[in-house]
């Protein structure tokens, strides 16, 4: 289980932009005039961000698509759902 983040299921700030181009999510965040260009597991983790999907759901999927033991895609998948809402790109519901 993921811990140390808000409870419910993470989903696009309504204030933030996104778009997937060439595979990768690039984010607008309009109230820090920043533009953020995630990588391959950064863009999935940014889809599947969608208000339908826990954290652990998150990694469970990682899991199936990656090559990657749970406990390592919990732990990233915390850390970058954690970094994207201290961003306010994620909001919770």
């Amino acid at each position: 289980m993921i811990e140390n983040l808000p409870p419910g299921r993470p989903v696009a700030h309504p204030d933030v932009a996104a778009r997937i181009v060439a595979g990768e999510a690039v984010v607008l965040s309009p109230n820090q005039h920043m533009v953020r260009m995630f990588n391959e597991v950064g863009t999935r983790i940014w889809e599947l961000a969608d208000g339908a999907h826990t954290p652990d759901d998150i990694a469970v999927q990682l899991t199936e698509e990656y090559e990657v033991e749970l406990p390592d895609a919990q732990a990233h998948t915390a850390r970058f759902l954690g970094e994207l809402h201290a961003r306010d790109l994620l909001t919770w519901v």
